[in-house]
Parts: structure tokens; C-alpha cells; sequence
């Protein structure tokens, strides 16, 4: 999965500038900076929600120029392969936890109902929800929310998993539920591409570390020097520290 010159424009804000990344396959790579920064435009970017002005996307097969249009069908067939999960968990509410992520598989994938339902209850066993099938969205905290959405992600089987900060709108002690998984799937070689803001996960569980700040790439590289005292990017430096509050 690449990104190559990406430039995105909203108005006069030029949100992304010619950046150029790349997201190796069965590697969590996380991207960090400030709020603002450009980090879920160039996650939305990577599963066609938000279309660059221009650039290049190269991912399997596909090779996409954002300055020609992009077709339904080729929209259709990266967003197959790579699953999306918000940070307000996007859930149907009027569908329990089981019909969320069977809702995929036999609609757009077109599985037959007991595959999909085998399948998500296996999921849901993965994510600690066995006994869930039937409770609605409404009936679970946020992390369990957000633990379904992580199910329903991967019953499409994606090749890449992108998450938006899916940590955010949640209590630590929730958080710790959704982390908890989330390292089970880096583990386990899941190819994931995650923005948040928790530099203790990031951290663990990052194989390589992106900082975005003002549409620009600071960093592209390995997480050990990134976190390293010794970094000489003083203004990554500083941004660890505040986010870690080591300069309160």
C-alpha cells in the first residue's frame, strides 16, 4: 500500500503537501502529530472516503490517479480490502451486535447467512463479546461498541485494517479493552494502519512510526529512534513530551 505525492486542498487550506508514504503489508504502522495535522485525511485517502487532488495510490493490483475520476467499481475494491473503524464506532442501531457483522459479509460479499454467522461468532469470541449476539448498540459501553466494530471490520476479511483514533471517545479503563485486542491482531500479523493520539500504544505496538504535522511528513521510520531521548528533532521531542506530560 503507497501513497506518492499526495496533495489535498480544502479551500485555501492545503491540508496534505506532495507527500509520499508507504504501509508495508502484515506491519502496524501508526500515525501521530497534532490535532489538525492531516493524519485522518490521509487515512480516509487510503480507503477512497476523502480523494486527494492529485497523486498516486498503488495498492495489490490497483494503481489510481487521483487526477483522473475514480470509478464506483474501483472504489468498491479497495474499499473490500481495506476494513475502516471510527472513533464513534459508526454501528447500525437498529441491528443487534450480530446482525452489525454479518451486515458486510452477506450483502457485499454475498456469504452464505450461516458462514457469516459462524464467522462472527468466532469474531466476537476473538474480541471478548461471546454472548453479545444478541444486545444492541445501544445496550454496550463504548468499548464493547468499539470491539464490535473491530468484528465487523475484519468479517470482510481486509487486507489492511485502517483505524481512526478508535480509542478516543473512551475512558481508560474502557481504552484498555480495544488496546488489549488491537495488539492481539498486531500480533497475530494483521496489517493495520492506526492515528492515535495514546503514545504508550503507539509505542507498543507500532512497527513503524509516521508524524504528520501541517500536512507534512517529519518522520517516516522506525519507533525506537522516534521515541528516543536522543531524537534530534527537537520538535518531535517536544510533542512526545507533551503528550506523555514528561514536561508538566
Amino acid at each position: 500500500m503507497k501513497l506518492t505525492n499526495i496533495n489535498k486542498s480544502f479551500g485555501d487550506n492545503h491540508v496534505l503537501q506532495d507527500i509520499s508514504l508507504d504501509f508495508p503489508e502484515h506491519k502496524t504502522t501508526v500515525m501521530v502529530g497534532p490535532s489538525g495535522s492531516g493524519k485522518s485525511t490521509i487515512l480516509r485517502s487510503l480507503n477512497l472516503l476523502g480523494m486527494p487532488d492529485s497523486g498516486h495510490y498503488d495498492f495489490d493490483d490497483f494503481h489510481l490517479d487521483f487526477s483522473q475520476k475514480i470509478t464506483n467499481k474501483q472504489k468498491l475494491a479497495v474499499r473490500r480490502s481495506t476494513g475502516m473503524v471510527f472513533q464513534d464506532y459508526n454501528l447500525f442501531p437498529n441491528h443487534t451486535v450480530l446482525g452489525n457483522v454479518i451486515e458486510g459479509p452477506t450483502q457485499v460479499l454475498k456469504q452464505p447467512r450461516e458462514q457469516a454467522i459462524a464467522t462472527a461468532k468466532d469474531l466476537l469470541n476473538k474480541v471478548g463479546l461471546s454472548g453479545y449476539e444478541k444486545h444492541y448498540p445501544n445496550q454496550l459501553s463504548g468499548g464493547q461498541a468499539q470491539r464490535v466494530a473491530i468484528a465487523r471490520a475484519l468479517a470482510m476479511h481486509p487486507k489492511y485494517i485502517l483505524l481512526d483514533e478508535p480509542t478516543s471517545a473512551l475512558d481508560p479503563e474502557l481504552e484498555q479493552e480495544v488496546l488489549r485486542v488491537l495488539l492481539q491482531l498486531a500480533h497475530e500479523k494483521q496489517s493495520m494502519v492506526v492515528v492515535t493520539h495514546n503514545m504508550i500504544f503507539a509505542q507498543r505496538v507500532a512497527n513503524k512510526i509516521i508524524f504528520v504535522e501541517h500536512g507534512q511528513i517529519l518522520y517516516d521510520g522506525d519507533p525506537k529512534e522516534f521515541f528516543s531521548p536522543d531524537n534530534p528533532n527537537e520538535r518531535i521531542r517536544k510533542f512526545i513530551a507533551s503528550m506523555t506530560m514528561k514536561n508538566l
